[in-house]
């Protein structure tokens, strides 16, 4: 649900041409606003979010070490240790999704290549 000063956070292994093609929202011969699949897949309402606050990575090489991951995303220095405190991946990734002033909480943590991984507050 939109929350302001929340991120949500996601990692997994992405091997398609475009991360955006599986994240941004599409738009029909109307202009009307389409979910895309990582939208679907975690059953996320496009409507409590706003897609100029996600930001989306795809690295050239796996890690599941957080640091890497996370390295250069907005509120970094706030959201790194808060994360290293509660979370420790045993998996090795590729890419990160987060949604900013969103908290996430269905129940759907794995979806295709992606794992939820926390939902925390970085304001």
């Amino acid at each position: 649900m939109e929350k302001k000063g929340w991120v949500s956070i996601w990692f997994g292994n992405f091997s398609g041409n475009s991360i955006g093609e599986y994240v941004d929202l599409g738009y029909d011969d109307d202009g009307e606003s389409i979910p895309s699949q990582f939208f679907k897949d975690f059953k996320i309402d496009m409507d409590e979010t706003d897609e100029d606050t996600i930001e989306k990575a795809v690295y050239n090489k796996s890690s599941n070490e957080i640091s890497f991951l996370l390295n250069g995303c907005s509120y970094e220095e706030i959201i790194l240790p808060k994360i290293q405190e509660i979370c420790n991946i045993k998996k090795s990734y590729n890419a990160v999704i987060l949604i900013y002033n969103f908290e996430y909480k269905n129940n759907i943590t794995s979806a295709g290549n992606f794992d939820f991984v926390s939902a925390l507050k970085y304001e």
